[in-house]
C-alpha cells in the first residue's frame, strides 16, 4: 500500500470532492492538542495541516508517513529548526521506547480491516501514549445517506486501484476504539456528518 501516486493532485483532489471539510475537521483535532506536549503525527500526508499544528506549540512532532512523495511535500512545508523529526513508515517503525503526549491520526483508520486495528495497529499506539495522553482521531463517519454511500464507494474503488488499500467497505473504526478501552470525551462532525473528530483517552 502506498499513496506515492496520488501524492502530486492529492490534495487538489480532496479539495475537489470535499471542498475545506477535510481541513476544517482536521485543524478542529489539532486546537484540542495541548501546548508543549510530544506529539505523533501518524499519515499526516502532505503536511497540509503541519503548519497549523506547529503553532499549537508542541514540545516536539514525530511526523510518520508511509510515502516518501507525501513527506517531501510536508518537508517543503516546514521553517528550518523547527521542532519536528520526519521518520517515512508506518507505526511500526517508532522506537519501542517513545513516549507521547498526544497521537493525530487524520484518515488513517479507515483504510485497515478492523481486524488490523484491533489486534496490531492500536495496541502498537496506546504502547507510545501516555496514561493521560490523547488519541485524537479525524476520520469519515458510517455512511447513511445514500449520498454518503456514494461517496465512500467511489473513494474506496478509486484508493484500491491507485494506493492498494486494503477495503472494500468502511471500517468501524470506533467501535475498534471502544473494543481497545478508549472513551471519546468530545467530537465534531463535518460535511453533513460524513466526517468527524474526536479525542479519546483511556477508560
Amino acid at each position: 500500500m502506498t499513496f506515492d501516486s496520488v501524492a502530486p493532485f492529492y490534495d487538489l483532489l480532496a479539495q475537489l470532492m470535499f471542498g475545506r471539510a477535510l481541513i476544517r475537521a482536521q485543524q478542529w483535532g489539532i486546537e484540542q492538542v495541548r501546548l508543549g506536549g510530544r506529539v505523533l503525527l501518524l499519515g499526516g500526508g502532505t503536511g497540509i495541516t503541519l503548519p497549523s499544528l506547529l503553532a499549537q506549540q508542541p514540545g516536539h512532532i514525530l511526523y510518520v508517513e508511509a510515502s516518501a512523495a507525501m513527506m517531501a511535500k510536508a518537508r517543503q512545508r516546514t521553517q528550518p529548526g523547527a521542532p519536528v523529526t520526519f521518520l517515512i513508515g508506518t507505526e511500526a517503525g517508532i522506537a519501542e521506547q517513545e513516549q507521547f503526549d498526544c497521537i493525530l491520526l487524520p484518515f488513517v483508520l479507515d483504510i485497515y480491516p478492523a481486524e488490523t486495528l484491533q489486534v496490531q495497529m492500536l495496541p502498537k499506539l496506546l504502547s507510545h501514549l501516555k496514561p493521560n495522553g490523547q488519541l485524537i482521531v479525524t476520520d469519515f463517519a458510517r455512511p447513511n445517506a445514500c449520498w454518503q454511500r456514494a461517496y465512500m464507494w467511489l473513494m474506496l474503488r478509486f484508493f484500491t486501484f491507485t494506493a492498494g488499500i486494503p477495503v472494500q467497505k468502511w471500517t468501524n473504526w470506533p467501535d475498534a476504539l471502544l473494543t481497545a478501552g478508549l472513551v471519546e470525551t468530545r467530537k465534531q462532525v463535518f460535511r453533513g456528518g460524513q466526517v468527524r473528530s474526536g479525542c479519546w483517552v483511556r477508560n
